[in-house]
């Protein structure tokens, strides 16, 4: 087996040193050599061939990234590969093979301070996530940036997920807000209906339900007559955030 290592780095180097400090292990860890931090992981390509490496690091990397984005440490997009980034080849014995420089556009900065989270058991975390196909997809889709189409998608992941689990659909305590509404039916009009979300929603106007108002925060479907309290997309946002989390702990994973 070839080992990779793939220079990475954050606006804020404390996130880098927590996650070296925290337990690791297969299939990757996060390492310090020479005053730089690497994604340290096996492959088993011709050592010449950084191809596969570097995509393996993009995967990775935004599986972490995925899991960073969840409370508690609700960090964006917040380790990226090097502007030139360096894939460095070990052989056996830890000598340096060959070394790979590959340009890359650079991400969005950060500004967070990391000393006061708490990252003991993230990469542990991280690992179990990644080794579920299904948490890969919904992680994936959450992380591809703030919209219905995405949220549903994650949804979607969630729903199946359950089916396939449980036998059943997703369990409605995990959809029912603080006030003991179910709110899920709420969540899929407003992301799928024009006439809720505009043309930022799943659906088009023409494939979309007209709606009445009730009052100021509820609708009615003209066509079934069901009423909807409408979710914003930050709404929508906490909604799917919160669904992960009930999903991810019925899954194993305990933040």
């Amino acid at each position: 087996m070839t080992q990779r290592l793939v220079e990475i780095t954050s606006e804020d180097p404390g996130l880098l040193a927590a996650l070296v400090k925290a337990k690791q292990g297969e299939p990757y860890t996060i390492i310090e050599r020479k005053e730089s931090y690497y994604l340290s992981f096996f492959d088993s390509e011709d050592p010449k061939n950084t191809e596969k490496a570097e995509q393996s690091a993009n995967v990775l990397l935004a599986n972490i990234n995925a899991m960073l984005m969840l409370p508690p440490f609700k960090v964006g997009n917040a380790l990226k590969r090097t502007r030139t980034n360096r894939i460095i080849t070990l052989d056996e014995n830890g000598n340096e093979f060959g070394r790979n420089t590959v340009v890359i556009p650079a991400s969005a900065s950060i500004s967070v301070d990391f000393t006061v989270m708490d990252f003991s058991s993230f990469i542990e975390m991280e690992i179990k996530a990644s080794k579920l196909s299904r948490i890969k997809q919904a992680l994936r889709y959450y992380a591809d940036g703030f919209n219905w189409f995405n949220f549903y998608d994650v949804y979607e992941c969630i729903r199946k997920d359950c089916q396939e689990l449980m036998g059943q659909a997703i369990p409605e305590q995990w959809t029912t807000d603080t006030k003991l509404r179910n709110r899920l039916d709420d969540f899929r009009e407003s992301a799928n209906n024009a006439y809720i979300s505009g043309y930022a929603a799943r659906h088009t106007y023409a494939e979309s339900h007209e709606i009445e108002y009730i009052n100021a925060t509820i609708v009615r479907i003209k066509a079934s007559g069901k009423e909807i309290m409408p979710m914003t997309l930050n709404e929508a946002r906490v909604f799917i955030e919160n669904l992960l989390m009930r999903w991810l702990k019925q899954r194993g994973i305990h933040f």
